[in-house]
């Protein structure tokens, strides 16, 4: 299947927690970066935000443990949507694209009602089949992640992908947070791009 969107030439930059639950901080983050990459006139930039729907994401049981973590890292760094659309907004304004990852099926309409170009599916999210299912039934381009997965595991949701019609890319990623760079495995891109000889295939860098 030939792809609808162009997915050569993109720097994607993860915002993530990195606002740290500050709107301020967020357009900081997004209007500088933006002086830097602007002279990369040959890529489109995207910058990419991750979406938990938090009140039933995290287990009511679990709400106010804070020694665990991921719900702390989650509690501390929320924002609400009418944050979210100025920082997307703001993306806008600055001529890039823009991306969102959904870690539940409730944040794939968000991100279809905000209008953000393009989804990205998660490593850890790839073999979460109701996840999956309702990403196939948005209408955006998809980047899927491939960190943690297995050459079949892979083939599951390239053909998953086929079947459903999505419009998609796969990114090599080594789900290190840091990455070494001995630990890069920067030749399975050409292993992919080998395999999938129709697809773009993108690297996910956390060095």
């Amino acid at each position: 299947m030939e792809s609808k969107f162009n997915f050569n030439n993109l720097i994607v930059l993860d915002i993530a927690n990195n606002h740290q639950g500050s709107l301020e901080h967020g357009l900081r983050i997004i209007r500088e970066t933006s002086l830097v990459v602007k002279k990369f006139t040959d890529f489109k930039v995207v910058f990419k935000f991750q979406f938990r729907q938090l009140d039933s994401f995290i287990h009511k049981d679990h709400k106010k443990n804070l020694d665990h973590k991921m719900v702390k890292r989650f509690t501390e760094t929320r924002l609400e949507r009418n944050d979210f659309e100025v920082l997307l907004s703001e993306i806008r304004k600055l001529g890039h694209y823009s991306a969102c990852t959904p870690f539940d099926e409730e944040s794939v309409a968000v991100i279809e009602d905000m209008g953000f170009d393009l989804l990205k599916v998660a490593s850890c999210s790839a073999k979460d089949w109701p996840l999956m299912e309702r990403v196939s039934e948005s209408y955006l381009p998809v980047i899927f992640s491939s960190g943690g997965l297995t050459i079949p595991d892979i083939d599951k949701v390239i053909s998953f992908c086929h079947h459903r019609g999505i419009d998609f890319s796969l990114m090599h990623c080594v789900s290190m947070y840091p990455t070494p760079s001995e630990k890069c495995q920067l030749n399975t891109i050409e292993f992919l791009r080998n395999r999938f000889p129709n697809l773009v295939i993108i690297w996910s860098t956390h060095e």
